[in-house]
């Protein structure tokens, strides 16, 4: 569950695409709902997405393992989602996602697959 909780957490906090970025989202609910009801396992796992540290992320996969060892049903129906969402990410790892941000000044390329050659400005000598 700890490998669960550190990935799931990665994926919070990383920029993700459409489609992955939704995939997460669904599971972070699920695990809001599921501990809607109580408050320290619910700031455990909004602390572990807001402010992921080594010790928030080691917090909830306890909280996760915990869980599991009650409710062996959950650990089963969160491990499923987990599969799913891990398979929808793996998916959209080929999506790209440029941003550019800060002073920049001059040429700026992005790109994902380029075949031949890009020229910036300037003039060819050929």
């Amino acid at each position: 569950m700890l490998a669960a909780a550190t990935t799931l957490v990665a994926w919070a906090t990383t920029e993700l695409a459409q489609g992955a970025r939704s995939a997460v989202s669904g599971l972070t609910e699920y695990l809001r709902h599921r501990f809607r009801n109580e408050q320290a396992a619910q700031q455990t796992v909004e602390v572990a997405l807001r402010h992921p540290t080594t010790d928030t992320v080691q917090r909830l996969g306890a909280l996760l393992e915990q869980e599991t060892l009650g409710d062996p049903a959950f650990g089963a129906e969160f491990l499923e989602r987990f599969r799913k969402v891990q398979a929808i990410v793996a998916a959209n790892q080929g999506d790209v996602t440029n941003i550019v941000s800060g002073d920049v000044s001059g040429s700026v390329v992005q790109a994902r697959d380029v075949h031949g050659g890009i020229s910036l400005g300037g003039h060819s000598d050929a």
